[in-house]
């Protein structure tokens, strides 16, 4: 049975949760009730391919587990969407429970990590790949590309530099193989942060003067992270039934989906599942901004200003609505709760409520996409957490369920699980980087 908020609801953020009930995976032998909460025991997420590269905002793999086992019936080569891919989470256990599934992502990181922790390559192939590369990055010879960016020695050494440099003129080499050499790229990337001088743990990309960090040589860790992912990956194929398919979807984002989708005579989808961005939280071009110097190239986002330009593209950036603010009212969903919050926030700070009411604006948008593309009665299963804009509590999770009702989805229900890694951990003086609880909202195409 689909639930109908009335729209005269408390939209405040829970000072207190419900007492969670522990598991060790989301039950599907029983419904679970509108606001339960879970604190997940079998806490593992960092299994086979899952552990490749770090990428902020990832959500647990026990959500889509739960959901292929409630919604698909266990039956293969059902289409499976995550439009917001991040890190492949859903496309990583879709391919392991033997399904077809796509990944969309406006992010150019994002989908370079998913396409190589879903592409097996053949266990000969790659061992031979991994020997080679191992006795070439052993040698001293130097690489010749520096990154083109006049602040080079705030973020990393010169011994550091010579050693990246000499890493990615190998993996160069590999380019007319482009399984290996987006393999390759992945880990070199995977260890850039750890060899620069930037804090290993904090959302934003940050030399610190007062935490001083000890670098680590980037040869060893780039030997050691081949040898992790390439045995990783080994297992992850091995286990991947014959139906089990990824594929990640260019030129395309959440808000124009459908029109792709169409474009391309693609199966109706049987599910989605997926983890929109949070209002304003991670800023996702700062976050990897020493990767992006060495292989930003791949997308033209090799410097600051080029990133800085790009921003603008992602769902939930606080760069929207940055001009005329003041003269301008901020982007209206039609649905009605959310627009009376988009205003409250706007009353508090013009250019907050234009990041606001942007963002729920797209995401009104990208659920009229998902609807032109689900079949009927499919399920849509989607992970958010709260935010607290400007002082005004913005209740995400309820939002967007009005959003959603608003162009034709039925909501069947929400729960809660607590995220157990709650904050940066760098320290902050309890200052950002806080999320208690992540909400899984179920809707259905009606």
């Amino acid at each position: 049975m689909s639930l109908h908020f009335q729209l005269d609801l408390d939209l405040t953020i829970p000072a207190n949760f419900p007492d969670p009930e522990p598991v060790g995976e989301l039950p599907t032998h029983r419904p679970i009730g509108n606001g339960e909460v879970f604190a997940i025991k079998n806490g593992e997420t960092r299994y086979l391919t899952h552990d490749f590269h770090k990428f902020a905002g990832k959500f647990i793999p026990h959500v889509p587990r739960w959901a292929f086992h409630k919604y698909l019936k266990r039956q293969a080569s059902q289409v499976v969407l995550d439009p917001f891919v991040g890190s492949g989470t859903t496309l990583v256990e879709a391919m392991l429970d033997g399904q077809v599934s796509y990944g969309v992502d406006v992010d150019p990181l994002a989908r370079l990590i998913s396409k190589v922790k879903t592409t097996p390559i053949p266990a000969k192939r790659l061992r031979k790949v991994i020997a080679a590369t191992e006795e070439r990055v052993r040698t001293k010879s130097r690489g010749t590309f520096r990154p083109d960016i006049p602040t080079l020695s705030h973020w990393f050494t010169d011994a550091a530099v010579d050693d990246l440099s000499h890493i990615q003129t190998i993996i160069n080499d590999f380019r007319d193989d482009q399984d290996v050499y987006d393999f390759l790229t992945v880990a070199f990337s995977s260890i850039i942060r750890r060899a620069s001088n930037a804090d290993n743990q904090t959302m934003k990309t940050y030399v610190s003067h007062t935490h001083k960090k000890k670098m680590e040589p980037a040869k060893p860790l780039f030997i050691n992270r081949l040898r992790d992912y390439s045995e990783r990956l080994e297992r992850f194929g091995a286990l991947v039934p014959p139906t089990g398919r990824a594929a990640i979807l260019p030129h395309t984002d959440a808000r124009t989906i459908g029109s792709f989708w169409k474009q391309h005579d693609l199966r109706k989808v049987d599910l989605v599942v997926g983890s929109p961005p949070y209002i304003k939280s991670v800023d996702y071009i700062y976050n990897q901004m020493a990767e992006l110097f060495w292989i930003g190239e791949r997308w033209g986002l090799q410097t600051q200003a080029l990133q800085n330009h790009f921003k603008t593209q992602y769902v939930g950036t606080e760069r929207v609505g940055a001009r005329n603010a003041s003269a301008n009212p901020p982007a209206k969903t039609r649905a009605v709760a959310t627009d009376n919050v988009i205003a409250s926030v706007y009353a508090r700070d013009k250019k907050l409520g234009h990041v606001v009411g942007a963002y729920f604006s797209d995401m009104r948008e990208h659920f009229q996409n998902i609807r032109r593309i689900l079949k009927a009665s499919a399920r849509y299963v989607l992970v958010v957490g709260d935010s607290t804009i400007a002082g005004v509590s913005v209740p995400t999770h309820q939002l967007l369920m009005d959003c959603a009702r608003s162009v034709g989805f039925a909501v069947d229900g929400y729960f809660g699980y607590e995220v157990r890694n709650k904050h940066m951990r760098f320290p902050r003086q309890g200052r950002g980087g806080v999320v208690s609880h992540d909400w899984v909202i179920v809707l259905t195409a009606e």
